[in-house]
């Protein structure tokens, strides 16, 4: 039996329990109450009989049989009302179980997969490092160039070790509620151009240009966690939008547009890249998630990670995040947050 079903069967008896000794409990008050009510109605009935030309033992013990008929109908009554309300209580108490639970079993469900992607994602690198390695004790010809190559190599996996812990440690941080987030007035402008300060040496690199229109907009949070958020969907974009090599410069672009709408901060992320199929929007958000098929893994190194870390940091400031996209036609990734 799964642990979830177990503890929901002890959770169940715990509540049945509980409610059995309450109801068992006012049913014996009751029952006490009801009886000493007949006791005293029949004295008071056998008073005023005292002077009628009947049998003072006869009278006695008709009412004796009549006060034990009520009691025993009483306590048969009761019974069958504790027994309904232990019927009803038992299926209400493992309902309320079940949804008492519900969240601590999806939590360890994800926690579950969570371990295995990471352990999946982590085996990939150490695996590669371990073959180079054992390949390279084998050859007795290796030399100081192609040990240095070799060492290179690992170094690179290093970092790709050390990126995926860095990303862990974020997600499992907002995800915390970001408890230990600092919150302040922030101008939505700086982190947008701070953001892409931190990107455009990528852009440079994949020769993709970049315009903006920006606002300046200001909403309560943490500016780091924010320029962390734009920081990871300017990258994204940078990275899907591949450069044309046949031209001498990119023929696609990124736009990137902040403004103020009613009470909130609306940023937008427009890329002219190679889009996302219809199937995998509804995932993108999720830890690990890599859509195969629409973005090519021969383009694009990653963990699929960034997109949930920049839902948790925009749920984090009470906002949301989506994605409009169609494959070969580009995305547009838009986080509205709350403006103070």
């Amino acid at each position: 039996m799964h642990i979830f079903d177990s503890t929901r069967l002890k959770l169940t008896a715990w509540y049945l329990l509980i409610i059995a000794l309450i109801s068992i409990g006012f049913s014996a008050i009751i029952y006490q109450v009801v009886t000493n009510e007949l006791e005293r109605g029949f004295m008071v009935a056998e008073y005023r009989i005292r002077g009628m030309p009947i049998p003072r033992q006869r009278v006695r013990l008709l009412l004796e049989d009549e006060l034990v008929s009520a009691k025993h109908l009483v306590a048969a009554r009761l019974a069958v009302v504790n027994g309904f309300i232990l019927v009803v209580s038992g299926l209400a108490s493992y309902f309320l179980a079940g949804k008492s639970l519900q969240p601590i079993k999806v939590a360890m469900d994800e926690q579950k997969r969570f371990v295995a992607d990471a352990s999946h994602e982590l085996k990939t690198p150490l695996t590669s490092m371990m073959t180079e390695i054992e390949v390279a004790l084998r050859d007795k010809k290796l030399n100081l160039s192609e040990s240095k190559k070799l060492l290179k190599s690992n170094l690179q996996e290093v970092e790709k070790m050390k990126g995926l812990a860095n990303y862990l440690l974020s997600l499992s941080r907002y995800r915390a509620n970001g408890k230990d987030v600092i919150k302040e007035r922030v101008d939505m402008k700086g982190v947008v151009s701070e953001a892409l300060e931190k990107n455009m040496a990528l852009a440079t690199k994949n020769e993709i240009k970049i315009t903006n229109e920006l606002e300046s907009v200001n909403v309560y949070g943490n500016k780091q966690s924010l320029v962390e958020l734009v920081s990871v969907l300017v990258n994204n974009a940078i990275k899907y939008t591949p450069r044309d090599k046949s031209l001498p410069v990119s023929r696609a672009g990124i736009n990137i547009s902040l403004r103020k709408a009613g009470k909130n901060a609306v940023l937008d992320v427009k890329d002219e890249g190679i889009g996302i199929d219809e199937k995998d929007i509804p995932h993108i958000f999720d830890r690990f998630y890599r859509a195969d098929l629409s973005r090519r893994k021969d383009v694009v190194d990653g963990y699929g990670l960034g997109l949930s870390i920049a839902k948790s940091i925009a749920e984090l400031h009470r906002g949301t995040i989506n994605v409009v996209s169609a494959p070969g036609k580009g995305s547009v990734f838009t986080v509205i947050i709350p403006a103070s």
